[in-house]
């Protein structure tokens, strides 16, 4: 059997009611696909809109099931997940065309006598069953094995199980807790799957539900459903793989003006109600939105069992509707949507928008698979025990484990090597500043000896310039010297002076750079290091004398 590859979309318009029959009709079928809206608030001309099926007010439930679902039914038996929605403004018959005439009857709680609603049909005209008796009924007809089904509300974002009704003894019902693991994927751990025998147990599951639903009296029906609805059937297949039919009643669009029928009956609880609904839909609107996006990207980049590493967010998480249904919608198995519609040109901008949301959807491609996590949205008994759930953790919690070892490891190693880095160019700066310090010291060095240099020759210059002086302040010329006796004795010369004379002309230096002191004579031109004989002889002399 030949799988869509594609969200499936059909069209169902509702009969007037008596107390619309004065208005004029704003959408009318042109064929068994075509839709035609006769009038809108912006265009002045009619639009055209193509679907996979467009039913007439005159089709029956069990031509919708014929034409639209017995196909989604064959591929549930053959191992594939499907999900049906019925979606549309409030009061376009959603609730009739998932629970059939009589079950409506039963949630609306009205007088059949005081009903001027289209779908009370004649006595003899048979009872029309909802496409959830037709799909179960097939499915049991089928004994391709056991089915099961769970019902469940999804009520201001809340889940209650619709099989147990008032679960306390206050009449409150209590809440369900959401969850999701590797093994079941997104699951309700304490919802109750119940095992159908006949269509007199889906029956009783269904009033069960129909009596503890959350409805109200509103501006657009008697007793509308304030909360969406999930009848969800499994079949266990010969091959050990179970299949989950989903058939999803959603709660209807509206907007406060016409929710509220007049303004003394207006509560915080209407609103409340209200916001939430609209919420849910419009997360389901963007999610839709978001689909498109994804299926733009190459095939090769996406699958079904990978959608969170897809470059497009899909915001599931912003309603439960949606976290519920998030492998339905994003391709895991089939869907289909039953779009809804009121006839009336008072409804017209309501039907545009159904219609425009139904043309997005057509869009959003799926890859059907039967692997049951994806779409089974409780916990199934035949699927692995606890052992095997912890078994499975245990062996992600080691991966994961593995992955964050070899990411630290990763980090230290491009930390050494940053540290190194930096520690090298801390030593060439070193390096370098302390080779600067060396050659700054050997200039100074050079400097220093330069000028020690011009020191002593500038010393030298003023030593000749001293010794010019002092002979010629004696008027005796300058004798030549000779040489310098290092012993300090100078050499007898003949012609020379007598002692006196010799003696008296001994100067005493001091060597300013070495400090030491120095003799010289300027009539002999005799310089010695030692004192003179003649002044020892001399310094001997006077103390003799001075007695």
């Amino acid at each position: 059997m030949m799988l869509p590859t594609r969200m499936q979309v059909a069209v169902r318009l509702r009969p007037r009611l008596t107390s619309e029959s004065h208005e004029a009709e704003a959408v009318l079928a042109t064929s068994s696909h075509r839709v035609q809206l006769l009038t809108t608030p912006r265009a002045r001309r009619p639009v055209s809109y193509k679907f996979d099926h467009v039913f007439t007010p005159h089709d029956s439930n069990q031509a919708v099931f014929d034409a639209f679902l017995a196909p989604l039914v064959l591929s549930v038996l053959e191992g594939t997940h499907a999900t049906v929605l019925a979606y549309g403004q409030t009061g376009t018959g959603k609730t009739f065309t998932m629970l059939g005439r009589d079950l409506w009857g039963l949630c609306a709680g009205v007088d059949k006598a005081n009903t001027n609603d289209a779908y009370w049909l004649a006595d003899d005209e048979p009872t029309q069953r909802g496409l959830m008796y037709l799909v179960a009924d097939a499915l049991l007809a089928s004994r391709r094995g056991p089915v099961t089904c769970s019902y469940l509300e999804l009520y201001n974002e809340k889940v209650y199980d619709l099989t147990q009704g008032d679960a306390n003894e206050s009449g409150d019902k209590v809440p369900l807790d959401l969850r999701e693991d590797a093994v079941h994927g997104v699951f309700l751990p304490d919802l109750r799957v119940l095992p159908l025998h006949s269509l007199q147990t889906l029956t009783d599951i269904l009033w069960t539900g129909a009596q503890t639903r959350a409805s109200r009296a509103t501006n657009m029906n008697e007793r509308s459903s304030r909360s969406h609805t999930i009848l969800q059937l499994h079949v266990d297949t010969t091959d050990g793989t179970t299949a989950t039919m989903n058939l999803v009643d959603l709660a209807g669009s509206e907007k406060c003006k016409k929710h509220i029928s007049t303004p003394r009956h207006h509560t915080s609880q209407d609103m409340k109600e209200l916001k939430f609904i609209n919420q849910s839909l419009s997360t389901l609107a963007q999610c839709i939105s978001a689909l498109i996006r994804r299926d733009r990207i190459p095939h090769h980049q996406w699958s079904p069992t990978a959608i969170p590493n897809s470059s497009v967010h899909i915001p599931y998480r912003n309603s439960k509707l949606t976290r519920l249904l998030q492998a339905s919608l994003g391709g895991g198995g089939l869907c289909a949507f039953i779009v809804t519609l009121n006839p009336c040109k008072s409804s017209a901008q309501e039907t545009l928008s159904t219609l425009q949301f139904a043309s997005r959807a057509m869009k959003v491609t799926c890859e059907p698979c039967a692997d049951p996590k994806l779409v089974t949205n409780q916990r199934d008994p035949k699927q692995p025990d606890d052992g095997a759930i912890v078994a499975a953790l245990r062996t992600e919690v080691q991966a994961l484990r593995q992955a964050l070892a070899s990411e630290r490891l990763q980090k230290r190693t491009l930390l050494f090597g940053f540290t190194s880095l930096l520690n090298g160019d801390a030593h060439a700066k070193a390096a370098t500043s302390s080779h600067g310090d060396e050659k700054l010291a050997h200039d100074l060095w050079g400097k220093l000896c330069d000028l020690e240099h011009a020191m002593e020759s500038q010393l030298h210059d003023v030593r000749a310039s001293k010794l010019a002086l002092s002979t010629t302040a004696k008027h005796e010329p300058q004798p030549t010297i000779d040489h310098l006796d290092v012993s300090g004795h100078p050499e007898d010369e003949v012609g020379s002076s007598d002692t006196t004379t010799t003696t008296t002309c001994w100067d005493e230096y001091v060597d300013a750079a070495t400090g030491f002191k120095y003799f010289h004579n300027a009539a002999t031109g005799v310089t010695t290091w030692t004192k003179p004989p003649e002044l020892l002889r001399l310094a001997n002399a006077e103390p003799t004398s001075s007695k």
